[in-house]
């Protein structure tokens, strides 16, 4: 079975600065695959689509059923779509209509599909899709991201998945970027951080570490 990290980005489709400032700063080789997810009508696709392919020197793909991922390179969803993961490709599936939460339903499958391989991101967005599945992520032992409120354009995405206590780093997004570049560095997975940063959702300020088993709260001035 295939455990090179794939790195699941959920946002907003009216918010491009985040995702686009998340891609601009990771560098040429990642050792992993991104697949952005977002709610897009067929609009917003071509815009979100032409965005990151001037953001990132990366490869950028609409992501197509029964795609293959690979590494250092970048899949995008397609309009009214749901994306899992199975076998190590990307499954594509029509949105069925009413509430769609894209992001839940791509990070629990890929919580299934690579355990402490996946990794979630939560950037800038509206409503909370996103914070169920970054329990399943976290349950399976993956890692979890999500943006620092205070620098979100939208910040209910980010902030349902921080009060689901199951995010390991809140960061800005190009802090993201350097964050993933090193959980994804070889070997990954040995420690982890947080940056928790007070803000008006009732976040405490300091600086959890973790290691495997124990974990310390150092706190800040």
């Amino acid at each position: 079975m295939d455990t090179s990290p794939i790195v699941a980005v959920a946002s907003s489709a009216g918010d491009l600065e985040a995702v686009s400032e998340l891609l601009s700063a990771l560098p040429a080789e990642c050792r992993a695959a991104f697949i952005i997810v977002q709610h897009l009508d067929s609009d917003r696709e071509r815009l979100l689509f032409e965005a990151l392919g001037k953001s990132t020197i990366l490869p950028v793909i609409h992501a197509h059923d029964g795609a293959v991922v690979e590494q250092d390179h970048v899949y995008v969803i397609t309009a009214n779509a749901t994306l899992g993961m199975t076998g190590g490709r990307i499954c594509v599936t029509p949105n069925p209509g009413g509430l769609h939460h894209p992001a839940d339903i791509l990070f629990t499958s890929l919580a299934k599909e690579r355990g402490r391989s996946a990794i979630g991101v939560v950037l800038s967005g509206e409503g909370s899709d996103g914070a169920l599945g970054i329990q399943a992520l976290k349950q399976g032992g993956g890692a979890t991201l999500a943006q620092y409120p205070g620098s979100a354009r939208f910040p209910s995405m980010p902030i349902s998945a921080i009060e689901t206590g199951c995010v390991d780093f809140v960061l800005r997004p190009n802090e993201i970027a350097r964050e993933l570049a090193r959980l994804t560095a070889p070997p990954a997975g040995v420690a982890r951080c947080a940056l928790v940063i007070d803000d008006n959702a009732g976040l405490s300020r300091g600086r959890i570490m973790a290691s495997q088993s124990s974990y310390c709260l150092l706190t800040r001035g």
